[in-house]
């Protein structure tokens, strides 16, 4: 081997593809690891319950992973014109109702309810596995800075889709209502902080199109328990 074949790189579509199929990779390993971490969650909660939140901590951080490997996917295929989403019809209740069931930080918080509210009959177009990964992470978020409640609710206004997750904590600080408007301002190098969850969030719903409609997302203080509110807009 000569040393020009010796010292070849990678060029920048190569590199792009490789880092992508790591990320699938890592991906699969991770929801391969939690459908075992599930069905040892079943085992204990009768053989072994003293050991149920041990295992709840391990899903939460394996499901926060999870949810960084898809925004980071979805982020990069935005940033180079490959994304697209993938819209069907879904009814709100049973989506909101199964995100609640699935979600394992639930399990370990003691005295902590979440309440929805949504009529049975709602039906839209989305992308289900990226707006899950929205309400999901956002349901996260509620439960690590609530005190004891949270609530999640969908209804209808003016052709939109509003889906809300507000709680009874502190609510958002100053700093988050300045809402990121590209990756280089959605990362902070200085404090190490990113707001590329927020950002993920609003792009997300911005590509949710119907004619002339975008979708778009909201935080503010108002929530009816108290804390802070996030609001999801769909067309």
């Amino acid at each position: 081997m000569n040393s020009s074949e010796h010292n070849k790189t990678l060029s920048s579509e190569q590199f792009n593809a490789v880092l992508m199929s790591f990320i699938h990779d890592i991906k699969n390993s991770l929801l391969m690891s939690l459908n075992g971490l599930d069905i040892l969650y079943n085992v204990l909660e009768t053989s072994q319950p003293e050991q149920k939140d041990n295992i709840s901590s391990i899903q939460y951080e394996l499901h926060r992973i999870n949810n960084s490997l898809v925004q980071l996917l979805s982020l990069y295929k935005m940033e180079t014109h490959l994304f697209s989403i993938h819209a069907d019809q879904y009814n709100l209740y049973d989506f909101l109702d199964e995100l609640i069931i699935n979600n394992t930080l639930t399990r370990t918080k003691q005295n902590f309810s979440i309440k929805m509210e949504c009529d049975e009959d709602i039906e839209w177009f989305f992308d289900k596995d990226l707006i899950g990964t929205i309400i999901n992470s956002t349901i996260n978020n509620s439960i690590r800075y609530a005190d004891k409640k949270i609530k999640l609710s969908a209804v209808v206004e003016n052709n939109f889709l509003k889906i809300i997750v507000e709680d009874d904590g502190k609510g958002f600080p100053k700093k988050m209502f300045v809402q990121p408007d590209s990756l280089e301002t959605a990362i902070n190098m200085h404090s190490g902080s990113t707001g590329l969850g927020l950002y993920f969030a609003e792009q997300i719903a911005n590509i949710h199109k119907n004619k002339d409609k975008s979708g778009s997302t909201v935080i503010d203080n108002e929530s009816q328990l108290g804390g802070g509110r996030f609001t999801l807009l769909l067309p």
